[in-house]
């Protein structure tokens, strides 16, 4: 028996091989590519036109130093693509321009990136998503898209939109994020407007970018590039399964194989609805440009198969979302260490414990803690959760603003939410917010959007807080330039919350340069104290002195 099992072994293996042969390499789309730079592949629904983002060519809005317009190409009678145009100035702007999805009927399309007027004939590009509808053959000047307490830290953001426009995935660097760009969830919600987006969790993110999301049509199966799972290359797709509702656990993701991933960078996995054809970019076998493929989807489901996540169904009608109502049924949990936090609600001047009613929000589950029922020293309580788990936090206190915050659940950390006084003349210093010597540019860019983005929230939760933001420097200099100077910094500061969705009016600047020390400016380290950005409550007609 044993030559049997030899031969039947070598058989297989001769038989695997030749399947492997037999699998077709990815087609570069020859009639859309170009010597540019092309990504995002993106279908309309009825899959007549083929929409994407070219970077560089001189027919963009912003000419060759755009970073990318919106072009299409339309679908020939024998199956081929056309020439692809620009997809005109209605949708596209000098900066990076994308499609994010399409609704089920095509006649609304969602979109990266969009213009604010600014009622003088101008406008502002802003960090977000809109939305542009079709109407006798056009579309639409795009309008802003309402997602609550978005922010996004890096320059990058790719997106993708269920059809049924309920379930939107979003990539970006926000609260709470492992590293880089994070892959993030919202959803519709029944007044119109979008979700706080949610982190999707420790086993699909990492401390490197986690790029261009694409969920199946039965909202399971997540596709995803990254370059923080290992690989083939610099950038892979990988394949995840959601394992419940609450969009943080899912399998452990795996590589989709060597037939779409190379060396080079892969990025905008999509599968339009026929559920045939699958299209992503790959630099492979250029010089760094993005150039169009497409491959049967049976190779990738394939390589599914092989890591035990099942295929996508794009033939299933789309599942609710939990806010929705439905419930999608849930398979066991997979085993995740359990870990204990330390939870205080603090005074944000003091550092001293406050009665307050906190409600802390993780999966599906809900906790309302009273501090003031708390007994132990600085009114200090532990709770446990599952590590990595995102917990939102809300809390009220009579005498202090609302608060809105999250977190991550991490062993053996302490985790203090800092209340803010809400009357009339609090002032708080914004820490770490450090400009470039004699400059109003900052420092350190990375840590003062932390700290003005925890400013952000405050105002989000308080929309009747109006405030004045307050410069000052040390002595060293001419008094007059110093307070120009110090002007010149909280203008930008300004800029900043604005650019944030902090309406202008809510914000009032002051450069008082080194009128009011804090500290003698003797020496380094005091001058250090003295140069800095505060904020000052000037109104609050929602505040009534014992909370919101």
């Amino acid at each position: 028996m044993k030559p049997f099992r030899l031969n039947l072994f070598f058989l297989l293996t001769l038989i695997w091989g030749t399947l492997r042969v037999q699998q077709p390499d990815p087609l570069r789309i020859d009639s859309v590519n170009s010597v540019y730079d092309e990504q995002n592949p993106r279908l309309n629904p009825d899959g007549s036109q083929l929409y994407f983002t070219r970077s560089g060519h001189p027919d963009n809005v912003g000419g060759l130093i755009d970073r990318g317009d919106i072009w299409v190409a339309h679908k020939n009678s024998d199956g081929s693509w056309g020439t692809p145009k620009n997809a005109g100035h209605v949708i596209n702007h000098r900066g990076l321009n994308g499609v994010v999805g399409f609704s089920a009927n095509g006649k609304t399309m969602y979109l990266l990136n969009h213009f604010e007027p600014d009622g003088q004939g101008g406008g502002k590009l802003r960090n977000g998503i809109a939305k542009s509808t079709r109407k006798n053959g056009t579309w639409s000047t795009p309008e802003r898209v309402k997602i609550t307490y978005f922010t996004n830290k890096s320059e990058h953001i790719s997106a993708f939109i269920s059809p049924d426009e309920r379930v939107m995935l979003l990539s970006l660097q926000s609260f709470q994020t492992f590293g880089n760009e994070d892959l993030y969830v919202t959803f519709w919600q029944t007044d119109g407007s979008w979700g706080q987006p949610r982190n999707l969790g420790s086993t699909i993110n990492t401390d490197s970018e986690e790029w261009s999301p694409f969920l199946s049509a039965d909202k399971l199966t997540l596709y995803f590039s990254s370059n923080g799972h290992g690989g083939e290359g610099s950038r892979d797709v990988f394949a995840s399964r959601r394992l419940d509702d609450s969009w943080v656990n899912w399998s452990k993701p795996v590589n989709v194989g060597a037939k779409i991933n190379t060396k080079g960078v892969e990025l905008g996995y999509f599968i339009p609805a026929s559920g045939e054809v699958a299209y992503f970019s790959s630099t492979r076998n250029s010089e760094g440009f993005g150039d169009l493929f497409s491959h049967p989807l049976s190779v990738v489901e394939k390589a599914a198969r092989g890591s035990q996540i099942e295929p996508p169904s794009n033939n299933t009608a789309p599942a609710e979302t939990p806010e929705l109502g439905v419930q999608n049924e849930k398979p066991p949990l997979p085993e995740k260490g359990a870990v204990a936090m330390t939870l205080q609600a603090l005074d944000i001047r003091t550092d001293e414990p406050v009665n307050a009613l906190v409600n802390l929000i993780f999966g599906a589950e809900k906790a309302s803690i009273n501090t003031e029922e708390i007994e132990s020293k600085g009114k200090k309580w532990t709770m446990n959760f599952e590590e990595g788990t995102l917990v939102h936090v809300e809390i009220t206190a009579a005498g202090y603003l609302n608060y809105k915050g999250e977190f991550v659940a991490k062993s053996d950390t302490i985790e203090g939410f800092r209340l803010t006084p809400g009357t009339v003349g609090t002032k708080i210093r914004i820490k770490d917010v450090l400009f470039e010597r004699g400059k109003a540019t900052f420092a350190d860019p990375a840590t003062a959007k932390v700290n003005l983005d925890r400013l952000v929230e405050l105002m989000q939760a308080n929309p009747k807080m109006e405030i004045r933001l307050e410069g000052h420097t040390d002595n060293r200099g001419n008094p007059k330039l110093l307070k120009k100077l110090s002007q010149n910094r909280v203008e930008t500061v300004k800029e900043y919350l604005v650019d944030k969705g902090i309406a202008a009016q809510r914000i009032e600047t002051a450069g008082l340069g080194a009128m009011h020390p804090v500290a003698e400016n003797a020496n380094e380290s005091d001058r250090r104290k003295n140069r800095r950005v505060e904020f000052v409550i000037i109104s609050n007609t929602a505040y009534s002195g014992t909370g919101q």
